[in-house]
């Protein structure tokens, strides 16, 4: 077990630096669409970064070139569907098919993509592979399953014998991000062993796993296991968990907190502790296991103190999502290509309010919005840009509408499969209103509709309120179909 574990503990290099990779998208079901590319900036808040966008040609193709200064998970999102690969560089060239996504999941629809020739080297077929042998170890046959749920012997027996097949399997490969990948999914899987003990089994864990051995910030499977071993780790630890409330509600100090942590054996590495605590306080905002503010406040304290530029990232990530789309932020921009071939940005619209409408051209609700967004806009788009983006799954549907609807004036295009537009604005549901003021700055990411839906009401009167702004001597007369 011993000569296991030391042949596990790999030697850690810098990763490579990435030349080009070309990716070449077949994809017939989604042409006319936006193709997104995406990495996780960081493996805490899973904060998007986008590496670029193209179209999906007529013929239902297109090409990205893939460049990043890692090895990392390369996401292809097409609307509501998305697919993952890996890119290291050392594969030029891919032809890879995305599949139509046959169910549509809130969250997304996952599909998996299919490869052309990939070489028997390639980062994405030692993955997959390798992810296949894990699948059978857990899974294979009802034994297996069973053994997993009674934690006996025979499972313990199972993944050591496991961990010499993909020593010996993988032994050649030249590749220390796949071999991390092979060691920390390992890892997680030993997570599920609490047979020997619960405290044994971390105490076993962080020796074999963590300690003194550096943090692979870019690598999915490292901080999977990162995270599943030390989420909840400031409410478990008896003796602690009012240390820590205490130090961070009463004090509101990362110097006293740092303070009560060093008192547990796992945070004795100054790096490790930092990241602990970023991933600790990020869950307890959202939790509520300590006052908001008093969190923001350690968390600004220790993206000052820190020297690790990783750690600084992930704090920045974490104060955009905690103000993202909240009253008085930034409208995040967007480019819109409108139904008369018009292509428009928020910056654009500066000067007015925007009155942002996210909808689906075969909802009722939708439609019924419209009709009644045709009276609002004669009132008040002297003050207010109308901008409505469709986001039906098939822009035939779309263009169908639009040409059947001659009365919609306003400035209406297709989001053309644009998840990230989504992403941004937080749409959960159709239809969805942002109301955005002269400045572009949110007024309210979750904006009133036009017609009243009890017990919320119409738009109607915000607007008023913006034309009573803006003319003083305006009012309204009651009855009157144009005010």
């Amino acid at each position: 077990m011993k000569k296991i574990g030391f042949i596990l503990v790999l030697l850690f290099s810098f990763e490579v630096v990435l030349a080009q990779s070309l990716l070449k998208i077949e994809a017939p079901a989604y042409k006319g669409k936006y193709v997104v590319f995406n990495i996780d900036d960081d493996y805490i808040t899973f904060t998007q970064k986008q590496l670029g966008k193209t179209y999906i040609d007529s013929s239902g193709n297109c090409e990205f070139l893939v460049h990043t200064d890692l090895p990392a998970k390369v996401y292809i999102e097409i609307g509501n569907t998305f697919g993952f690969m890996y890119v290291d560089g050392k594969t030029k060239e891919y032809n890879i098919f995305f599949p139509k996504g046959e169910h549509i999941r809130q969250g997304g629809n996952e599909v998996e993509l299919v490869f052309e020739n990939l070489p028997k080297d390639d980062i994405n077929t030692l993955i997959l592979e390798f992810n296949y042998r894990v699948d059978d170890l857990l899974f294979g046959d009802s034994l297996k399953l069973q053994r997993l749920v009674l934690q006996n012997d025979e499972f313990k027996k199972e993944i050591n014998d496991f961990k010499v097949t993909v020593i010996k399997e993988y032994s050649n490969v030249d590749n220390d991000y796949f071999h991390h990948y092979i060691q920390y999914t390992i890892a997680d899987i030993e997570q599920l062993y609490i047979a020997r003990g619960i405290l044994k089994n971390k105490i076993y864990l962080f020796e074999t796993y963590l300690n003194k051995k550096p943090i692979l910030y870019r690598n999915d499977a490292y901080m999977t296991f990162f995270t599943n071993y030390f989420k909840g780790f400031f409410i478990t630890n008896i003796g602690l968990i009012d240390k820590i409330k205490f130090a961070v509600n009463d004090y509101n100090s990362y110097e006293k907190l740092s303070e009560v942590l060093d008192n547990s054996p796992f945070l004795k590495d100054e790096n490790i502790k930092e990241l602990v605590t970023i991933l600790n306080l990020y869950e307890g905002f959202y939790r509520g296991y300590y006052n908001a503010d008093a969190i923001v406040e350690v968390l600004e304290q220790l993206q000052k103190r820190t020297e690790i530029e990783e750690h600084k990232k992930i704090i920045r990530n974490i104060f955009k999502e905690f103000i993202k789309l909240q009253p008085g932020s930034t409208a995040p921009d967007f480019e819109l290509v409108t139904q008369k071939k018009d292509t428009i940005h928020l910056k654009d619209l500066k000067g007015k309010y925007v009155y942002l409408q996210f909808f689906n051209s075969q909802n009722p609700v939708a439609v019924q919005d419209l009709n009644i967004m045709q009276e609002l806009y004669k009132k008040y788009n002297k003050y207010v840009d109308f901008v409505s983006v469709g986001v039906d799954e098939n822009e035939k549907d779309f263009d169908d509408f639009i040409k059947k609807n001659h009365q919609i004036k306003w400035k209406t295009g297709y989001y053309k499969g644009d998840v990230n537009l989504l992403r941004d604005y937080n749409v959960k549901s159709l239809p969805h209103y942002i109301l955005i003021n002269e400045e572009g700055e949110l007024i309210e990411p979750n904006a009133l509709g036009p017609a009243p839906v009890y017990p919320r009401p119409s738009i109607d009167k915000t607007f008023y309120l913006i034309k009573k702004k803006k003319e003083p001597n305006y009012k309204r007369v009651i009855g009157s179909k144009g005010n």
